[in-house]
């Protein structure tokens, strides 16, 4: 049975209280911890037990109270000697630095249908403590509700239905399509830029680069981190795509097998985009670790702005 409470109810985790910044009382929260160094990189299970062994140190070191900067030395020397890999403490530092700066990241994830970017948006979300994840296909959504058919028709079409392939543009009422709902979620990652929100994009019509190209002058001056995410291989690509139409019937995925070859075209003609414009290119078989790719790649960037102080 765990310890209790002078009132005889459990209590979870010793009290231990970190004084901040601005001189507020707070307590050590393992959970709070462990959620701070997946930004590392590091899997969800080591994260946890990194956190129980700063815990423990400080218990041990009887430090029941300790303002926010020893927290961080006394994690950071902990880490170095801990951790699976001792750089991991030099990446929470900067990361922890960077979030300090106040300045806003928009992460965006192009690809087109299949290639795994939902998925990895959503893991980024959470390492990152990134909340808002905006999708273009829900923009898209929300545009066909305003925009009559008779205006736009390409938005009433699915992406890959737009394509033809025999047509001396065939890309043209895809290019029409992602430009509208493009700048749609170029509106929103403004927006929230005005608020010094963070947020994650992810979809089809996020062209490699708009969103830079966009957000380059905004006052906030926007951390923007693009990668277009890709199935390279195509054996694979099908596959998952088949059991999205077996898992997901409401996403309608036999659609996708039957326009497997316009997919390809989309996804080939998003790549070239992104060789022309510099944004990396990611394959979704084989990201590697892309939490930590981008924690280094913002890092980085604000360390060349002077951005970041220790």
């Amino acid at each position: 049975m765990g310890p209790t409470t002078s009132s005889g109810s459990a209590r979870s985790e010793p009290d231990i209280t970190v004084h901040d910044r601005s001189h507020n009382r707070l307590p050590f929260s393992r959970g709070i911890m462990a959620t701070s160094l997946l930004a590392t990189g590091v899997p969800t299970e080591e994260a946890y037990r990194l956190a129980s062994v700063v815990q423990q140190r400080l218990l041990a070191r009887g430090m029941r109270e300790l303002d926010a900067e020893q927290l961080v030395e006394l994690t950071h020397d902990l880490l170095l000697t801990e951790a699976m890999d001792p750089e991991i403490a030099d990446r929470w530092t900067a990361w922890r630095r960077a979030k300090r700066s106040g300045r806003p990241i928009a992460i965006v994830l192009g690809g087109a249908a299949g290639t795994g970017k939902s998925t990895l948006a959503t893991h980024l979300a959470v390492r990152l403590n990134i909340p808002r994840v905006v999708t273009t296909d829900a923009i898209r959504d929300v545009l066909r509700t305003v925009v009559p058919d008779d205006v736009l028709p390409e938005l009433h079409r699915s992406t890959f239905e737009i394509i033809e392939p025999d047509a001396a543009e065939p890309f043209a009422g895809f290019l029409l399509q992602c430009d509208a709902v493009g700048a749609a979620a170029v509106a929103v990652a403004d927006r929230l830029a005005d608020e010094h929100r963070s947020v994650i994009i992810e979809g089809v019509h996020a062209i490699p680069g708009a969103t830079t190209r966009a957000l380059a002058d905004h006052p906030a001056a926007p951390i923007v981190i693009e990668r277009l995410i890709v199935q390279a291989g195509a054996e694979r690509h099908e596959d998952l795509l088949r059991r999205r139409a077996t898992s997901e019937p409401q996403r309608r995925g036999d659609r996708h097998l039957t326009n497997f070859d316009r997919i390809r075209a989309i996804q080939q003609r998003l790549q070239d985009e992104a060789l022309s414009t510099g944004v990396p290119i990611v394959d979704g078989a084989d990201d590697g670790d892309l939490t930590q790719d981008i924690v280094d790649e913002i890092v980085r960037r604000l360390d060349d702005d002077g951005t970041i102080t220790s």
